[in-house]
């Protein structure tokens, strides 16, 4: 029987060593700060790196490592809700102009520092930054507009409603005499 108790105390001291050794390999964590400030956590030696001591169980490593610090991002400031509205002419008004010449105006809500698009009869007719168009030798008969907002990418960030205007000229068929 002392026969069987030496060989396994022979084994358990063999293994002893292996068993300590694995546990402190375990507890040996580095710290690297990397160029880009980020931190790295390894358990192999680098250059610049700093040795973590571990304390407690060592059974799950990742309880016992500092949390990262996350940087907040600054908050994108959201853009404003806008609202175009045609201030002239009024819907479905009736213009008498012989030259063919129109002025049509707009306003936003909030005030709006951009472009504004004018498309009238289904073309894009002008873009400016004033929201003031003055259109000249147009035809007479009904024509639709509207008018669009758009950000510096050509996004458009708000609309009016299509409206449609009457151009009236004198028809050069009446006798002046």
């Amino acid at each position: 029987m002392n026969t069987l108790w030496s060989n396994a105390s022979m084994k358990w001291l063999l293994l002893l060593p292996v068993l300590i050794t694995g546990s402190v390999t375990a507890q040996t964590i580095y710290k690297v700060v990397q160029a880009d400030g980020t931190i790295l956590y390894t358990d192999t030696p680098q250059e610049g790196a700093s040795q973590v001591e571990l304390q407690g169980n060592t059974s799950n490593v990742t309880d016992s490592l500092p949390t990262p610090q996350v940087k907040p991002q600054p908050a994108k400031k959201p853009t404003p809700r806008y609202t175009v509205t045609i201030t002239s002419p009024e819907p479905e008004a009736t213009i008498r102009n012989n030259q063919g010449n129109i002025t049509i105006s707009a306003s936003t809500t909030p005030a709006f520092r951009g472009r504004y698009r004018l498309t009238f009869d289904d073309q894009s007719a002008k873009i400016n930054n004033a929201g003031i168009f003055s259109l000249t030798g147009i035809e007479r008969g009904a024509h639709t507009y509207h008018i669009d907002i758009i950000d510096n990418k050509g996004k458009t960030l708000a609309s009016t409603p299509s409206q449609t205007l009457y151009l009236h000229q004198a028809s050069a068929l009446i006798n002046t005499n």
